[in-house]
C-alpha cells in the first residue's frame, strides 16, 4: 500500500466492491449522492435512509442540477465543471445551496469525484443545515451581546447623570463588606477625595471614631430596615463632622447594596434637639395613654401607659395590630374617629371604652389628631381614663321616688300599653340623639352603632323629627 500522503490505493489493497453494495455504501457515507455528467444533468440520486427531511427527490433525475440551486450557487457549480473539463482536479469541498420550487432550502458541501472516461461525475454531499443553524445562533447571540453592551452603556450614562445631579453626597455601599461601589461628585467634594483615595475605600474608613467602625454596615442595614436616620461623625478635611445617613437596602446580582445619603446635621440648633428629646420623653412618660397609628388604624407606636390599660406585657403584643381590637365598639369607634379626623384634622373628645387582654373594660375619653405628611401619615390618639363618679347618681336618679310618683300619676290617665309605648319612644329618641352626637352626625356610623339599617334610622329620624 502507498503512503497516507498519496491519493490512490495500490491495486488489490481493497477488494472489488460488488454493484449491489456500492449504492448502500455511497448512500450511508454521505447524506446525498448525485451522479451527473459534464453538463450537470442528473442521472441518478441516492439519499441516506436515516435522513427524512429531503422527502422524495426522484423528480430531479434527468434534469439540470442548476434548476435546483439558488442563484448564488449556480456560478459556483459551473466554475467547478469548467475546471473538470480542463483536466484539473478539485480537492476542496463545493458548497451549494439547494432549493426546490421555493418550498425549502438546504446547504450541502459536496466532494467531487470524476469516474474515468465515461464523462460522469459523482457528487457526495454532507448536509450543512445543522452547521448553518449553529452559525445563525452564534450570530444572533453575538448581536444580542452587542445590544446588551450598548444598553448597559446607555443605562450607565443615565445612572451617572442622575447620580451627579444630586446635591447631597450619595454613595452605594456593599452591605456585607462596606466597600464603596459608586458615589457622586458631591460625595467626592464633601470628603475632599483624591484619585488615589477613591480606590478600594470602605464606608467605615470615613468615620472619625475608631470605636464606631465596628459593625457600622450592620447599623446602616438596621437603619434601612427601620427607616430611620443614622447619626455619625465623619472626618472631612481633617476635622470631625456630624452627619445623618439615610440608607435604602436592595439586592442586585446576588449582593445586598445600601444606597447611603449623607445630610449635614450640624446646622440643627441645640434648642431644636432639646425640644425633640422633650417630646420623646413626654410620649414615653405621659400619665395618659398615647398611641400612633397609620391612616388605616394599625398601631405603629405606643407608650407604657397604654400597655398598662390593656394589660399588655410588651409592645410586640400590640404593634401592627388594629386599634379597633382594643376599642369597646371595635371597628365602629375606629371608623368614626378616623373619618372625623380626616375631615377636620382633629377630634377633641370621643367617649368609648378600652378592652384589656383579660376581658375587662375601662371607660376612656380619646383626643385624636393627624399629621399633614403625605409620605408617612400618622394619627395620634391621646387616651385618658374616666373616673366612675356619675354612674351612681344616674342609677339613683333612675330609681328615685319622684320618678316612681310620676309613673304612678300616669296610671289611670292612659292604658298600660300607651304608657309603655310613650316611655319607649322617649328612650329611643334619647339613644338616637346620643349616637348622632357621638358620631358627629354621621348617620351611617350611628345606624351601625345602634344595630339598625340606614333606612330604619331614617324612618325613626322622621318619626321623632330629629
Amino acid at each position: 500500500m502507498k503512503s497516507s500522503s498519496e491519493l490512490d490505493w495500490a491495486l488489490g489493497a481493497i477488494p472489488m466492491i460488488e454493484p449491489e453494495y456500492l449504492g448502500g455504501i455511497l448512500a450511508t457515507s454521505s447524506d446525498i449522492a448525485l451522479l451527473i455528467d459534464s453538463n450537470a444533468i442528473i442521472h441518478s440520486i441516492l439519499l441516506n435512509t436515516s435522513e427524512k427531511l429531503y422527502g422524495n427527490l426522484s423528480h430531479w433525475e434527468g434534469r439540470d442540477l442548476a434548476k435546483f440551486l439558488t442563484v448564488e450557487s449556480r456560478p459556483k457549480l459551473q466554475k467547478a465543471l469548467d475546471r473538470l473539463r480542463n483536466g484539473e482536479s478539485i480537492f476542496y469541498g463545493l458548497e451549494l445551496n439547494h432549493e426546490d420550487n421555493a418550498q425549502w432550502k438546504f446547504p450541502v458541501r459536496y466532494n467531487i469525484h470524476c469516474l474515468g472516461s465515461h464523462n460522469k461525475i459523482l457528487l457526495l454531499g454532507r448536509d450543512l443545515r445543522t452547521l448553518s443553524e449553529n452559525q445563525q445562533r452564534l450570530i444572533q447571540a453575538q448581536i444580542a451581546v452587542e445590544r446588551s453592551v450598548e444598553e448597559k452603556r446607555e443605562y450607565d450614562a443615565h445612572f451617572r447623570m442622575i447620580l451627579n445631579s444630586l446635591s447631597d453626597p450619595v454613595a452605594f455601599v456593599n452591605a456585607d463588606s462596606g466597600a464603596v461601589l459608586h458615589y457622586n461628585s458631591a460625595f467626592t467634594e464633601f470628603f475632599d477625595l483624591t484619585d488615589t483615595e477613591k480606590v478600594d475605600t470602605k464606608i467605615q474608613d470615613y468615620l472619625a471614631n475608631k470605636s464606631d467602625k465596628r459593625d457600622f454596615t450592620e447599623k446602616l442595614a438596621l437603619a434601612a430596615y427601620g427607616q430611620y436616620q443614622l447619626n455619625a461623625t465623619v472626618t472631612t478635611n481633617g476635622s470631625p463632622y456630624d452627619v445623618g445617613i439615610s440608607a435604602e437596602l436592595y439586592r442586585t446580582s446576588g449582593q445586598k447594596i445600601l444606597m447611603c445619603k449623607f445630610q449635614d446635621t450640624t446646622q440643627e440648633t441645640k434648642n431644636d434637639s432639646e425640644f425633640v428629646n422633650n417630646l420623646i420623653s413626654t410620649f414615653h412618660h405621659s400619665s395618659d395613654a398615647m398611641i400612633f397609628t397609620n391612616n388605616l388604624g394599625a398601631i405603629q407606636y405606643v407608650n407604657e401607659r397604654f400597655l398598662d390599660l390593656v394589660n399588655a406585657g410588651h409592645k410586640k403584643e400590640v404593634i401592627n395590630k388594629s386599634f379597633s381590637d382594643f376599642l369597646g365598639r371595635g371597628q365602629i369607634d375606629l371608623a368614626v374617629m378616623l373619618e372625623n379626623v380626616s375631615k377636620s384634622g382633629s377630634v377633641r373628645t370621643y367617649s368609648t371604652h378600652l378592652k384589656s387582654n383579660f376581658g375587662s373594660k375601662i371607660d376612656v375619653e380619646t383626643s385624636v389628631s393627624k399629621n399633614q405628611s403625605e409620605k408617612n401619615t400618622l394619627v395620634a390618639f391621646i387616651i385618658r381614663e374616666v373616673a366612675h363618679v356619675e354612674a351612681p347618681k344616674s342609677t339613683v336618679a333612675a330609681h328615685s321616688p319622684q320618678d316612681e310618683m310620676s309613673a304612678k300619676d300616669l296610671v289611670g290617665s292612659a292604658t298600660l300599653k300607651e304608657i309603655v309605648s310613650e316611655t319607649t319612644d322617649v328612650i329611643e329618641k334619647i339613644c338616637i340623639e346620643a349616637a348622632l352626637e357621638m358620631t358627629n352626625n354621621n348617620r351611617a356610623a350611628a345606624a351601625e352603632m345602634l344595630g339598625l339599617s340606614r333606612q330604619s334610622l331614617y324612618v325613626k329620624l322622621s318619626k321623632f323629627e330629629i
